[in-house]
C-alpha cells in the first residue's frame, strides 16, 4: 500500500518540487499552500508522515508540530519539520519534531529520513 503524506508550505514552487520528487518515489503526497486547508486534510487523507515548513505565511510550524504531537489523534503521525532558519532560531521555540531537516533539502537525506520515520 502507497505511503502517505501531507506537506504543508507556503512556497508553491517548494510544494511542487517536493510532490515531484516524492511522487516520483511511490509516495502518495497531499500538498497544502495553508494551514487553515491542513487541518481538515488530516482526517480526510489520514497521512502516514507530515512534513512541515517552519516559516509561513498564517503561522508557524513548530507550533503546527506542537499541536499535533499534544492531540491523541495525530501524536503517532512522525513530522519532519524543513527550514531555512538557523539552529538558534529554530531553537527558540521547543518542538516535538521527528526531524528538523535544513533548505535547500538534500533529496536523498529526505528520503532516507521519511524511510527511516514510516
Amino acid at each position: 500500500m502507497e505511503k502517505k503524506i501531507l506537506y504543508l508550505d507556503d512556497d508553491p514552487a517548494a510544494l511542487f518540487i517536493l510532490e515531484t520528487i516524492l511522487s516520483g518515489e511511490g509516495y502518495s503526497v497531499k500538498p497544502v499552500r495553508t494551514s487553515d486547508l491542513f487541518f481538515p486534510l488530516i482526517k480526510s487523507f489520514n497521512p502516514d508522515l507530515i512534513i512541515l515548513d517552519i516559516k509561513l505565511e498564517d503561522g508557524d510550524g513548530r507550533q503546527i508540530c506542537n499541536d499535533l504531537k499534544n492531540d491523541d489523534a495525530t501524536r503517532h503521525i512522525p513530522v519532519i519539520l524543513i527550514t531555512a532558519l538557523s539552529y538558534e532560531e529554530i531553537s527558540e521555540v521547543e518542538c516535538n519534531a521527528d526531524a528538523i531537516l535544513g533548505k535547500s533539502l538534500d533529496s536523498g537525506n529526505l528520503l532516507k529520513t521519511i524511510a527511516d520515520l514510516i
